[in-house]
């Protein structure tokens, strides 16, 4: 974005002028030459997209429910899903469309430009809040002052500032993603001119995918040692009424493997893919987790937060439960193991 400034619009920028070479071509020759056009894949995604943006609006007003949202954990997965939310749009719907045309840089250079922008700071965004809310698990087994100092009241408010500017940063002085249905993924070099790739490099993004998603499957791994400790000592003082280790650790665990595969994946592949040559397949499978990354907490929610997925079915009219509390502050009781209150998106 700061370059869009400095020289006044995208093609203005010598490294995004499209009209830059010896011989010019019209979008549809660049398309022609460039790319690769795959309307069944193209549709498949964009209408897979809007299902799971779908299904993402009534949970979103499950979380932000007054009994759900005083948590602050519940704060915290409410920006994630608007995060994943905006996200989608981008790597499907968009992807999708492009894919369909088979679009390179310069057959849409400007909607490339600010939804390559777009998707990368969001995806930065996403990174922070799901190590905020790891973390905010984390302290909620661990040590109960800390989970009040730091999250208690509007203070949960403050890491989203955080994450907000982390984004921007990315968004307003960072190199941007380019679309290229040839590989179906965004590159950062856009493709234009031949042998100047690393004129494109993105180096902090580089730290970014390591250093955060590192940081995730650590604190997962501190967050499951602490859950079995905690539900020793419960399971030790009250038999009858705690909850089976073996049945949560498989949730946790499994829930916990599966962020971190995902965002793990995206992460390696997306660095790689921008430094060496790498086969198209896995090219692929870096875009595909990438759109899994934003898609699946919305099957994750419903499929193991029992709370998201109870006030969903209440608010489509299938369940008529009564609203029971699950605001247990600093504590582990039944209820805030099965709502699944541990998920990071």
């Amino acid at each position: 974005m700061n370059n869009i400034i400095k020289y006044g619009s995208v093609q203005a920028n010598p490294l995004y002028n499209c009209r830059n070479r010896s011989s010019a071509h019209t979008p549809e020759e660049w398309s022609k030459r460039d790319g690769v056009s795959r309307p069944i894949f193209g549709i498949t995604e964009g209408v897979a997209g809007l299902l799971v943006d779908i299904a993402y609006i009534p949970v979103f007003f499950v979380m932000i429910e007054k009994e759900n949202f005083k948590m602050s954990c519940y704060k915290i997965m409410t920006a994630l899903a608007v995060v994943d939310f905006l996200s989608i749009i981008v790597n499907c719907m968009i992807t999708g469309w492009l894919t369909y045309e088979g679009a390179v840089f310069c057959t849409h250079p400007e909607v490339i430009y600010y939804s390559g922008m777009s998707g990368k700071s969001l995806w930065c965004v996403s990174n922070v809040l799901a190590v905020t809310l790891i973390t905010n698990r984390l302290l909620d087994l661990t040590s109960p002052r800390a989970i009040v100092f730091f999250f208690e009241g509007n203070r949960t408010y403050l890491f989203f500032l955080a994450a907000i500017i982390y984004g921007l940063y990315f968004f307003f002085c960072n190199t941007p993603t380019a679309f290229n249905s040839k590989y179906h993924t965004w590159f950062f070099d856009p493709m234009i001119f031949e042998g100047r790739a690393m004129e494109y490099e993105n180096f902090p993004i580089f730290i970014n995918n390591f250093l955060v998603v590192f940081l995730t499957c650590s604190l997962y791994i501190l967050f499951c040692i602490a859950l079995r400790s905690k539900l020793k000592n419960t399971a030790g003082s009250e038999s009858r009424k705690a909850v089976s280790w073996d049945t949560v650790s498989i949730n946790v665990l499994l829930q916990s493997v599966m962020i971190c595969a995902v965002n793990l994946t995206v992460s390696i592949i997306y660095v790689t893919m921008n430094y060496i040559e790498v086969p198209p397949w896995l090219i692929i499978i870096g875009q595909l987790n990438w759109q899994l990354g934003h898609a699946a907490p919305v099957v994750i929610y419903l499929k193991f937060n029992k709370t998201i997925r109870s006030g969903v079915l209440r608010k489509l009219g299938i369940r008529r439960d009564k609203k029971v509390s699950v605001y247990r502050k600093s504590t582990l009781t039944k209820s805030t193991i099965s709502t699944g209150h541990i998920i990071a998106a």
